[in-house]
């Protein structure tokens, strides 16, 4: 069941163009709608309601360049992952007249990073000096992996003997 139903959304809207102007214009509205935190209202309308919003999905040269600005933000803060997504946003708007939800941008941001940070088996194992011929270096390959044994045993602290809650 959603959240919010087409009554309170069309009520949201008209509250929006009246109250739009106004810096806590959430609040007020949520203090119409006493159902709903100012929060609530705050991410379905940048989300979902925003007739500004462009529906489409992202297109290649905003997928670089979210990317780019992301990156440009992560590095510019010096910190893992907090990159402050409105200014992602607005720079988007600004360079392709659109306007992306904030939802759209990061869940692309997150699924590239996600897809980037996948190991791949057969690039990423480390060279080994075989016990035949020291001089020679082979590596592994994906399938004689997969055939290898485990060469750690988890130790088990005898799980029959566990008490349950």
């Amino acid at each position: 069941m959603a959240l919010f139903s087409e009554k309170d959304e069309r009520l949201i809207i008209s509250h929006m163009k009246s109250l739009g102007h106004y810096h806590d214009r959430f609040v007020r509205i949520s203090r119409l709608m006493p159902k709903y935190t100012p929060k609530q209202i705050s991410n379905h309308w940048r989300n979902y309601l925003n007739p500004k919003l462009c529906k489409k999905p992202l297109g290649n040269y905003e997928k670089k360049y979210i990317i780019e600005l992301a990156q440009k933000y992560k590095k510019s803060r010096n910190q893992k992952s907090n990159i402050n997504w409105k200014n992602v946003i607005q720079d988007l708007e600004k360079q392709f007249g659109k306007l992306y939800s904030e939802n759209q941008v990061k869940n692309f941001w997150g699924s590239n990073i996600r897809s980037n940070t996948r190991i791949d088996l057969s690039l990423r194992l480390p060279e080994v000096i075989s016990d035949d011929d020291p001089k020679h270096r082979q590596k592994f390959s994906r399938v004689s992996l997969l055939t290898m044994e485990p060469t750690h045993q988890p130790v088990l602290n005898e799980p029959y003997k566990m008490q349950p809650y």
